[in-house]
């Protein structure tokens, strides 16, 4: 424990933090963390499978603390999404199987078909990001968009909770409540892909500590930041996101 928390204070810890905190507020606002935390960990010399493992516990650590606030608010109920909740948990697992099982240029194969079909989704359905929707005009959600896209998050991450926004958005949900209902899903299909990789012996505590305190403190200050997130701006700023995402993993395949 001693060399834990030694490692925990170093420079190298304090970078680790400042990598959660940073990753958590642009997931929060952007869905988009992985863009931020994974390329970051890897720059500082961390395995990729070491990284997804990081990347699961420190996301499903900051959306637990976004969850069990949305609860006792009332904005969510865990009994009326239970079932979203399972169904992405699941996902998660399978997720982590497959990114053991398959090499890390597959994964990249797979993260740049996924991110480049729903960058055209977004490009082609602007229109559907409104800020003053009502909770009569939702349309009704299935489970398997988001089981598959737990799958990829469990495997890979980089976009999977922008690719939920995406999904809630496009079913009349409002901005934030698309965002609270990401975030659930992202802590269910965290939750289920980090326990395989902690049984797996994959997860580094001296690594998964740090980010996970960034994560938590980033992920509150995303939540302060969103009422004054303005519509335009959402219809600018998720294109450009999946873009750099896109480009990020394309540049994985070819080096």
């Amino acid at each position: 424990m001693e060399i834990l928390l030694h490692e925990w204070l170093t420079v190298k810890g304090v970078i680790l933090f400042t990598i959660g905190l940073l990753a958590a507020i642009i997931g929060v606002l952007f869905g988009a963390a992985g863009f931020i935390l994974m390329p970051s960990l890897l720059l500082v010399g961390i395995p990729i499978h070491t990284t997804v493992a990081v990347n699961k516990f420190a996301t499903g650590l900051s959306a637990l603390s976004n969850v069990v606030s949305f609860v006792i608010k009332g904005h969510l109920s865990v009994k009326k999404y239970f079932s979203f909740m399972f169904v992405a948990s699941i996902g998660g697992v399978f997720g982590a199987l497959f990114a053991i099982l398959l090499s890390e240029q597959i994964m990249n194969i797979v993260a740049c078909i996924s991110l480049i079909f729903a960058f055209l989704i977004v490009l082609c359905s602007n229109k559907w990001i409104v800020k003053d929707v009502k909770e009569t005009e939702e349309q009704p959600l299935n489970k398997l968009i988001p089981f598959v896209i737990s799958i990829y998050d469990g495997g890979f991450g980089p976009g999977s909770a922008l690719m939920n926004i995406t999904y809630f958005l496009k079913k009349q949900y409002h901005y934030l409540k698309a965002v609270e209902l990401t975030r659930m899903l992202s802590l269910s299909s965290c939750t289920g892909a980090f326990l395989f990789y902690y049984f797996t012996g994959i997860v580094n505590w001296g690594i998964a500590i740090p980010v996970s305190l960034g994560s938590i403190a980033g992920s509150f200050l995303g939540l302060k930041i969103i009422p004054y997130i303005q519509t335009k701006w959402i219809q600018i700023i998720l294109p450009i996101v999946f873009l750099f995402l896109i480009v990020q993993v394309v540049s994985d395949l070819i080096k």
